[in-house]
């Protein structure tokens, strides 16, 4: 992944605790249309390098299946240098660090600890798994991994939300793509392209699409942002872009193809045109909408804010396929997970050989999230921010910046300020932790 932070391979000053850590990648089969996985083979096989030419000795263990919807089979992870292990087993390990994509799952309240995990958290949505760590409390620390900062990898000039951005990139260039396969099938070959948002996605998208834009329209709303987006889009090799601040009647009449991918997070997505908008687009036109799991971007009369992302796609369908080539996938890098794995692996196994590289160095996991908690949590804003600083101690300090939740003397602890004020996570997260342990089978 280009701007990825290198795997750090020099031991940190004052030597190592102990020398043999536990490593479990998780899997991700129990989440709901999740095809991908945390890490491929082959991060398996540097992570191994990494650790054992900094003396240390790992043990690399594998679920059963864990990559096997993303085309990584349990063979290739053995002959990368893992153990591959049954569900049944996980009572008897001892583990340093887990990692899995996605949000945790109830397997992961029956692993002993206390260990550290890192990997997608959504304390939005209240996930079940989340609730059954929070009472088992067999974790030390759990490091969010849409949230780590990116102090290492502006070192190296990349993103400020390094694994949530490789997501972003890849679902900029799924949807370009396929617009350009789609609008060429219908008889455009060049014209008009508007992409909506100038963030990671909407710069990958417009990369993706020069082949086809005659005429590039980026819509960014954020004047501050014109800069940056001017900048990035010249170095992909994007020489020739207007930026206007909304869409508009002139905008969409005559294009042939539009992006949607402003930004949105947990929230429903902003309706930023009209149906009647749309239809000022070419016949044949194409029309890809990375919003569609915050409900999708195009106001029309069927819109219900009360829709999930599968029945807002069918009514879009309904209105726009036809008339238009129209693609809106729920979580676009799940369509391809074979390479939005190995994308996603790219960008966290920095921060997973950091994590076990700590447990060695401070002796376990419980003493790594104390050291962490020693430092502040802090957001860097360019890479004059970092400068000075070494690989390892900006991974550090991004793992601290992810670090939502840790047990300190038995209790839970919620970290992030900004989570911490709603009342209700809190509320949740108090009944989670007071509820009877489940029992390990």
């Amino acid at each position: 992944m280009a701007g990825a932070a290198t795997v750090p391979v020099e031991p940190p000053s004052g030597g190592w605790r102990r020398r043999h850590v536990a490593f479990l990648l998780g899997t991700d089969e129990h989440i709901h249309r999740e095809t991908r996985v945390g890490l491929v083979p082959r991060h398996l096989a540097e992570l191994r390098r990494a650790l054992t030419a900094c003396g240390l000795e790992p043990e690399l263990l594998v679920l059963a299946g864990a990559g096997g919807r993303a085309g990584f089979d349990d063979r290739a992870y053995t002959e990368a240098g893992a153990r591959v292990i049954e569900e049944a087993e996980l009572a008897d390990l001892t583990l340093d660090v887990v990692h899995a994509l996605k949000e945790p799952t109830a397997y992961e309240s029956r692993l002993p600890g206390p260990f550290l995990r890192i990997g997608a958290l959504h304390l939005a949505s209240r996930p079940a798994g989340v609730c059954a760590l929070v009472g088992r409390r067999n974790f030390a620390g759990i490091v969010d991994g849409g949230m780590v900062g990116g102090c290492a990898y502006l070192l190296d000039g990349g993103d400020r939300t390094p694994i949530v951005a490789s997501m972003s990139r890849f679902a900029g260039s799924v949807a370009a793509r396929k617009l350009v396969d789609g609008v060429r099938a219908r008889g455009h070959s060049r014209g008009k392209v508007v992409v909506v948002g100038g963030g990671v996605a909407g710069t990958s998208a417009a990369e993706t699409l020069t082949p086809i834009a005659d005429e590039l329209v980026i819509i960014e709303r954020h004047p501050p942002l014109y800069g940056d987006l001017a900048m990035k889009l010249y170095e992909l090799g994007v020489a020739s872009f207007r930026v206007v601040p909304r869409i508009t009647d002139e905008v969409l009449d005559g294009a042939i193809a539009v992006v949607f991918a402003h930004r949105s997070g947990a929230l429903a997505a902003e309706k930023v045109c009209t149906l009647e908008q749309i239809r000022r687009m070419k016949p044949g036109a194409g029309i890809a909408d990375i919003a569609i799991d915050q409900g999708g971007s195009i106001l029309h009369d069927g819109y219900d804010e009360r829709d999930d992302a599968l029945t807002a796609r069918a009514k879009y369908r309904e209105l726009l396929d036809g008339p238009f080539f129209y693609y809106a996938e729920v979580n676009m890098p799940r369509e391809e997970p074979h390479d939005a794995s190995q994308v996603h692996g790219d960008a966290v196994l920095p921060y997973v050989t950091t994590l076990l590289m700590l447990v060695a160095r401070h002796g376990s996991p419980e003493a790594v999230v104390g050291a962490l908690l020693e430092r502040p949590a802090r957001t860097f804003d360019d890479a004059a921010d970092v400068a000075g600083r070494s690989r390892f101690d900006c991974l550090v300090q991004d793992l601290r910046n992810g670090l939502q939740l840790a047990v300190v003397d038995d209790r839970v602890e919620l970290l992030d300020p900004d989570l911490g004020r709603d009342r209700s996570l809190r509320r949740w997260l108090a009944d989670c932790a007071g509820a009877s342990p489940p029992e390990t089978p």
